[in-house]
C-alpha cells in the first residue's frame, strides 16, 4: 500500500511485471533465476535490449497500463530506454530556502537513524557504517533521518539536488544488483547492490549525504552534473531502464519531515511523492 497526498488516502500499487516478479521472489526455481539476474553483467545485458529499437513497442503499452503524463514530452523516442530516461519540462520549484524537496518521482518512507546506527528497511536491519562503507561518516548521521525515494519502473528516472550547495565527494561501492519492488517481493535489499555515495555542503541543511542504488536489471546510475557547485531542482543524473532507489540522509535536528510521510512510514506505509514537491523544512 501507498499514501497518495493528492487524495489523502492509500492505494494499492501496481506492480510492473507482476507475474514475473512473484515467481522470481516467491518460488524455487525463481531464486535460483535471482542468483543469475543479480550478476553486473547479466544487467548490463539486458539494459542493451532495453536500447535496441524494437524495444520502442513496449513504450505505448506502458504509458497506457500506468496512466503516464506524457504533456510536453517528445513521441520521437528511438528505444524504450530512451523513454524511461525522457527529460520532463521544467516545471519550477519552490523558491523557500526553508523546504526540503524530493529529488525524484517515487515513493518515500523515513526511518529515524537510531542508536548505533542501526536502519530498519523492510524486516532487514543494516548499520549505517556498512550502508555507507565509512565508519567516520555514519557516526556523523546518528540521531538523523535515513529517507529512501523508490522509484518504480514507470516512474521519471531523473533524479535533482534538494537545495543550493556543492558535492564534497563521490564514490562508488560496487556490489550485487536485486529488486527494489516491495509489492512484489516483501523484502527491499540495500547492503549488496551498487551505490553511488555523494557527500554534499548544502547551504540550508548542513551537510546531505545523498546515494544512488543500482536496482535488478538497471544498466547504468548516469551522473549528468559535472560542475561542483549545484541549484535547487538542478538534474543530478538519471537511471537507466528499471526500478532504482535514492537515500538521503540527514543530520539530527537539521530537518523537520513533513508529518504525512512520518505518520505513515511508523506504519510502514510509503509516501507518494513527486520531483521537486516539498517533503520537509528546516528546524528553527
Amino acid at each position: 500500500m501507498i499514501y497518495d497526498r493528492i487524495t489523502k488516502e492509500t492505494v494499492l500499487e501496481k506492480v510492473y511485471e507482476n507475474r514475473t516478479m512473484q515467481f522470481l521472489y516467491n518460488t524455487t526455481l525463481g531464486g535460483l533465476c535471482v542468483l543469475f539476474l543479480r550478476l553486473p553483467v547479466v544487467s548490463k545485458i539486458y539494459g542493451l535490449f532495453q536500447k535496441n529499437k524494437r524495444s520502442k513497442n513496449k513504450i505505448e503499452e506502458m504509458v497506457n497500463e500506468y496512466g503516464i503524463d506524457m504533456t510536453g514530452f517528445s513521441e520521437d523516442f528511438r528505444s524504450f530506454n530512451d523513454f524511461i530516461a525522457r527529460k520532463r519540462p521544467y516545471a519550477g520549484f519552490t523558491e523557500n530556502n526553508d523546504f526540503l524537496i524530493a529529488p525524484a518521482d517515487s515513493c518515500v518512507i523515513a526511518y529515524m537513524i537510531s542508536e548505533g546506527s542501526i536502519i530498519p528497511v523492510k524486516g532487514k536491519a543494516y548499520t549505517l557504517a556498512q550502508f555507507l562503507k565509512d565508519d567516520n561518516l555514519a557516526r556523523d548521521y546518528e540521531g538523523g533521518i535515513f529517507l529512501v525515494f523508490r522509484l518504480r519502473v514507470y516512474d521519471y528516472h531523473r533524479f535533482c539536488f534538494v537545495d543550493d550547495g556543492s558535492i564534497i565527494s563521490h564514490k562508488r561501492i560496487s556490489g550485487f544488483l536485486d529488486s527494489v519492488n516491495t509489492d512484489a517481493t516483501g523484502r527491499f535489499t540495500l547492503s549488496s547492490n551498487y551505490r553511488e555515495v555523494s557527500l554534499l555542503e548544502s547551504n540550508n541543511f548542513d551537510n546531505i549525504v545523498f546515494v544512488e542504488v543500482g536496482a535488478m536489471l538497471v544498466g547504468r546510475i548516469i551522473q549528468t552534473h559535472d560542475k561542483t557547485n549545484f541549484r535547487k531542482g538542478d538534474e543530478k543524473g538519471y537511471f537507466e531502464f528499471g526500478g532504482s532507489s535514492i537515500v538521503l540522509l540527514l543530520k539530527k535536528d537539521i530537518v523537520h519531515i513533513d508529518d504525512d510521510i512520518l505518520s505513515y512510514s511508523a506504519k510502514g506505509i510509503e509516501t507518494k511523492v513527486s520531483l521537486g514537491e516539498r517533503i520537509g523544512a528546516k528546524r528553527v
